[in-house]
């Protein structure tokens, strides 16, 4: 561990307890008080959506943009993956390559670039980009929570465009009795487009102040089909478990300790050259994680008090089939190992007069073993021989670290009863380090040896203003800075074929954005309109480069790119009767490569989504209906994609509450129906990848799934 790190563990403990008051026994509330529920939790009956959301569990700006997906709506959608959860949200795009694979871009950029981080329970999830969706299914989720625009004055580096959260479910239970095994869940789903299969069981128990959830759950689907036809090498199979434990001395605070594990096995859908020419397998993806956290509230100088510690092990081997050539076909196994990733943090709230201000400091510690990779070459002679040469698993690169601490201070103030200013900041400092053994040729050793033990900071800002002009209307301004720290795949990428160099480049900068928004939000009794303009200038993004290494041509990574985007977003809900709500969102978004004066890739320039709910009497049934639209690509990257049409698909969704429909003895269970892309459209979205060097085809962009018709079984129990 470097001495900076060995620093962060005895000072967090240091300010938890200047922070932290002793909890008062005389002044605590009693454990009969105590009701355990995640954040948002309920349980799973039919229910209007109502005029607001849930609140969100992530610290944020009274000014930010932020959009949840509550339990209720993640259980009525019937999916296998959380992208489907994630291309609801407003300027949200998904880049499927797979039956649950794929990234986001969110106002324009792609979380595959590592500019939108990904969290699970307000902890930092960082180490597969480009797979990190489909290691959390949607039956661990409680709710998804995306904040939109800049993030990172309070939650560090990648937050250019937002971030997004995932809050995984807790037991439900009453704490005063003695502790026993008190209820669960289970369920099961069948999906018709690639027979897809869904379980899920979890035990739950509660008592003597403690609460236990321990759960597994699998997925599994052949290769779907799109409207043209089956989409080969998009099969996945996956079993996700685990334990969350908890313990709460009295109402006000709570104790928890929880450990996850996730492996998925999936093919990549859409590559080129198609199945069976190429073929790319992750043969497993997995993950194994723990975490250790506390939360409490307190009438003292501080009024809450957050921390927690994580750590989080991957490790992936990827297959790859070549034939293009007949003759030299050629099978190599990628073994990806780590990152091993450990981090925490400690945050404290702290009112006084009309402000509330939250300050805090994390950490994080990422090594990156060098990969394995073993290739086998089969040569098929003209005269029908065949040589296989088989090499053994050789690490191709070499160790790689880096360390993170930053400091926060976020506050609110009202000057006045009507004006809320929202401020904060944040300090980061990143130490980058590799080791010089092996390498691509030995001729790289000094650019790997100018590259160890390198530093660099950031600082980054917002300010935000809120003004309720009426109890109706409030008017919302803000600025925001961003970065991101170039990770250390992008540093100190280096490969040699014989005739040309990559080389390491250590002295990348963070790669920076400013985004000023202004919008304006409708408070009305049953109904609620969101409504943010902004616009995002970046610059330093990182590129490759062509230049010279020793006489002979290289590629480096260097801070050339920069951008603009710019864009409108809405969202509403409106319960215009007790039954019956409507709700949606619309965006709009335009951005430019400003080196080139060229679109940037991948950008839906309008999408949004409308649905009507229709929740009948006591609650015994909810049926909605949504169009999910985009409008076709008319300015996009010409070099790089392909355009995507306009489309429009409608979804149909049915939850059935049994024992309110007059079968008491199935208690709380429920049957949920769902037919996606109910007119079978071929369509593509905008941030699907294309290649350019291949003809357009039904996999060139890949196509969305065709229709799919989905009955889930539900219990609680």
């Amino acid at each position: 561990m470097s001495r900076p790190l060995k620093l962060v563990l005895p000072a967090s403990a240091a300010l938890l307890a200047a922070l932290c008051p002793p909890a008062q026994a005389a002044d605590a509330p009693q454990l009969s008080t105590i009701t355990v529920t995640a954040p948002g939790a309920e349980d799973g009956r039919p229910r209007s959506k109502g005029a607001t959301q849930q609140p969100a569990t992530l610290d944020h700006g009274a000014t930010q943009s932020v959009t949840v997906i509550d339990s209720q709506e993640i259980g009525i959608l019937n999916t296998p993956s959380t992208l489907d959860l994630l291309a609801r949200v407003p300027n949200a795009t998904v880049n499927r390559n797979g039956g649950i694979a794929g990234t986001v871009f969110l106002r324009g950029l792609n979380s595959n670039d590592m500019r939108i981080p990904m969290f699970i329970d307000g902890d930092r999830f960082r180490g597969r980009n480009t797979l990190q969706f489909m290691l959390i299914s949607p039956t661990e989720i409680e709710q998804v929570e995306v904040i939109r625009g800049p993030s990172s004055s309070r939650y560090g580096s990648d937050g250019l465009a937002g971030l997004i959260n995932f809050v995984t479910k807790r037991a439900h239970g009453n704490l005063d009795q003695p502790f026993s095994l008190n209820g669960g869940e289970a369920s099961t789903t069948y999906q018709s487009n690639g027979h897809g299969v869904q379980g899920t069981v979890a035990l739950e128990g509660a008592g003597d102040g403690f609460d236990l959830r321990v759960y597994a759950t699998g997925r599994r689907a052949s290769d779907y089909d799109s409207a043209a036809g089956t989409v080969p090498n998009s099969d996945y199979r996956s079993g996700n478990a685990g334990v969350v434990l908890g313990y709460m001395p009295d109402a006000r605070q709570r104790f928890e300790a929880s450990v996850r594990v996730a492996y998925v096995e999936d093919g990549v859908a859409g590559a080129m050259p198609a199945p069976p020419l190429s073929i790319s397998r992750r043969e497993p993806l997995k993950v194994k994680q723990g975490r250790l956290a506390y939360a409490g509230e307190f009438d003292g100088t501080v009024k809450a008090l957050k921390a927690s510690l994580y750590v989080n092990e991957f490790d992936t081997l990827i297959t790859n089939h070549n034939e293009t050539n007949p003759a030299r076909v050629i099978d190599t196994r990628n073994n990806v190992i780590g990152p091993m990733a450990y981090g925490g943090g400690v945050s404290a709230t702290i009112p006084w007069a009309t402000t509330q201000t939250i300050v805090g400091m994390d950490f994080m510690h990422e090594r990156r073993p060098g990969s394995e990779t073993q290739r086998s070459t089969q040569v098929r002679a003209g005269n029908g021989s065949i040589t296989t040469t088989t090499s053994g698993y050789d690490q191709t690169g070499p160790d790689q670290y880096q360390s993170n601490i930053g400091a926060f201070l976020t506050t609110e103030w009202q000057p006045a009863p009507k004006w809320t200013v929202s401020a904060g900041g944040r300090f980061d400092w990143f130490r980058s380090d590799v080791k010089t053994s092996p390498l691509p040729s030995p001729n790289l050793l000094p650019a790997f040896q100018a590259a160890q033990d390198t530093t660099q900071t950031a600082t980054t800002g917002s300010l935000g203003l809120s003004y309720r002009a009426t109890d109706v209307i409030e008017l919302l301004g803000s600025v925001g800075s961003s970065f991101r720290m170039p990770w250390t795949s992008e540093m100190f990428s280096a490969g040699y074929t014989g005739t040309s160099y990559t080389i390491p480049n250590p002295g990348l900068k963070p790669e920076r954005g400013v985004t000023v928004e202004a919008g304006t939000r409708l408070h009305l009794t049953d109904a609620k309109i969101g409504l943010t303009a902004f616009r995002s200038d970046y610059r330093d993004f990182l590129e490759n480069i062509v230049t010279t290494y020793q006489g002979l041509p290289a590629t480096q990574r260097r801070n050339v790119g920069r951008a603009r985007i710019q864009g409108v977003e809405t969202d509403w809900r409106w319960q215009f009767t007790r039954q019956a709500n409507v709700y949606g969102n619309a965006s709009y978004l335009h951005a430019t490569n400003r080196s080139t004066g060229r679109p940037l890739p991948s950008i839906a320039t309008l999408s949004g989504l409308l649905g009507l709910q229709y929740v009948g009497p006591n609650d015994a049934y909810a049926l909605s209906g949504e169009v999910q639209w985009a409008k076709g690509q008319s300015r996009y990257a010409e070099a790089s994609e392909y355009p995507a049409a306009g489309y429009a698909t409608v979804n149909l969704y049915a939850q059935l509450q049994l024992d309110r429909l007059g079968l008491a003895q199935a208690g709380n269970t429920q049957l949920i129906f769902s037919v996606n892309n109910l007119f079978d459209r071929g369509y593509r979205t905008a941030a699907t990848s294309s290649v350019r060097s291949y003809a357009m085809s039904d996999l060139n962009p890949l196509l969305e799934p065709g229709r799919s018709v989905s009955v889930t079984v539900r219990t609680r129990f």
